[in-house]
């Protein structure tokens, strides 16, 4: 038996998915802040002051487009956020350390609490007042902001299967998870869907689909690759189907409820504005 000392890799010990632990766990660190910010402003500062940071319609306040999304009407809309907030934010911060984008997840997460805000809040502003002149309402919640994480997810889902598969095969993929999104919001929504719908929805599913399936035709793989697309397609499944959840409840088929307003043009514009603000923060500052 030996007496030499023995040695560890302490480098191999202290990394996770190629980053530095420490490094990752300031990530989560500061994820989970902003939920305990959510937290203690619901439950440390007085009614008053919810008031004045909620984002009145009739009374145009520039600095409550931000500070609305941190504020609630109530315990249930608090957890409601919170929850989706946390599984969003938690679900991209994985997909962007596997596709080696730290920092882009960490530039777009600061620009998704800070910017979106304040876009989701005019957007849904110019809507309200253009659709329904003269209606009030008071805006509050960090839903737009989860919304926006849905969008983010979506783009760094793309971006990650980018490293591995054509842009052809990425683009198919995308428009599979938008023409699904959209089906499930004409189920929600439409009163009867029509046979020209449905087959306009399903025949677009299935082109999708068929082009995915078009680009490893006639080539040949080994069983690494076989294996490595079975992996992929339970990633990408299981992504797909935490973004139908979040459409089911930021899109409710009533959105007026025991007289609350769910304000789902916001959480359209969430979504979208959080996959282009994602973009761009990816395009711009790409080393």
């Amino acid at each position: 038996m030996s007496d030499a000392p023995a040695r560890f890799d302490l480098s191999a010990e202290s990394e996770a998915f190629g980053y530095p632990r420490s490094a990752v766990a300031a990530d989560l660190a500061a994820i989970g802040v902003v939920g305990v910010v959510l937290v203690a402003v619901q439950f440390l500062l007085p009614a008053a002051v919810h008031d004045r940071l909620a984002f009145d319609h009739a009374a145009f306040a520039p600095a409550t487009l931000l500070t609305a999304a941190y504020v609630h009407a109530g315990t249930d809309h608090l957890l409601s956020n919170l929850g989706g907030y946390v599984s969003l934010s938690l679900v991209t911060y994985l997909v962007c350390l596997h596709a080696d984008h730290r920092a882009w997840f960490r530039r777009t997460f600061l620009a998704l609490l800070a910017v979106l805000p304040v876009a989701v809040n005019l957007t849904s502003y110019a809507i309200l007042e253009t659709r329904f002149p003269g209606a009030t309402p008071v805006s509050r919640g960090f839903s737009g902001v989860v919304a926006g994480f849905g969008g983010f997810l979506l783009v760094a889902v793309a971006v990650h299967l980018r490293r591995s598969y054509s842009r052809e095969t990425v683009f198919f993929v995308g428009q599979f998870a938008v023409l699904l999104l959209l089906g499930e919001l004409l189920w929600i929504y439409a009163a009867r869907v029509t046979l020209l719908e449905g087959a306009a929805v399903t025949g677009g599913l299935a082109l999708a689909v068929s082009g995915i399936v078009s680009r490893a035709r006639g080539r040949t793989f080994g069983g690494d690759h076989y294996q490595q697309v079975g992996v992929d397609l339970l990633y990408v499944g299981l992504v797909f189907a935490l973004l139908v959840w979040l459409i089911y409840g930021l899109f409710p088929a009533d959105p007026v409820n025991h007289g609350r307003f769910t304000n789902v043009f916001a959480h359209g514009a969430g979504f979208v504005e959080g996959g282009v603000l994602s973009a761009l923060a990816l395009a711009v500052f790409r080393p």
